[in-house]
């Protein structure tokens, strides 16, 4: 009977053991499950990150490709605006090198304006003195028109009369 009574206790204790260790299985396989699944999301956000990466990548490329083609055009419809402008420039500058042409200018101021050319030619002798002095000033009194009328009597010097016709002369 002593055999019946040990064995009990080392039946529990094996049990108790049993359950320990089946619960630290469970532990451990807990464990692994967490860990396998906390690697999964992270894997996971790794991958939706670099998928992202390559996203902004993309449409970064993508925009500046469409901004040099856009830029392209622009080049293209500058340069054929340049090709037709220089076009005009040579089509205007010949016209004016036309229009400078002494023989037209002589004959439309003929046929247009009947003008005939000149049968006496006259030159005008202009002192040495006076060619080098240039124009006379203009008075600064006759620029402000404040006294015109006495600048024309002086002009005439046989009509130097007293003129009643002064309206300054009058009122004093």
């Amino acid at each position: 009977m002593m055999k019946q009574s040990i064995r009990k206790p080392r039946i529990t204790k094996t049990r108790e053991n049993n359950n320990l260790s089946r619960g630290s299985e469970r532990l451990k396989a807990a464990r692994a499950s967490l860990t396998m699944r906390a690697s999964r999301i992270r894997l996971a956000w790794r991958l939706i990150l670099v998928a992202g990466l390559i996203c902004l990548a993309a449409i970064v490329w993508l925009s500046q490709t469409s901004y040099l083609v856009g830029l392209g055009y622009d080049i293209e419809k500058m340069e054929k605006k340049k090709v037709t402008l220089e076009r005009q420039s040579t089509q205007l500058q010949a016209q004016i090198a036309q229009y400078e042409d002494l023989k037209r200018v002589e004959d439309e101021a003929r046929t247009k304006l009947g003008m005939i050319p000149a049968k006496k030619v006259v030159y005008v002798k202009v002192p040495a003195n006076q060619a080098e002095r240039g124009p006379e000033p203009i008075n600064s009194t006759s620029a402000q028109g404040n006294d015109w009328w006495r600048d024309l009597l002086e002009m005439l010097p046989q009509l130097q009369k007293p003129v009643a016709a002064d309206p300054n002369q009058a009122r004093k």
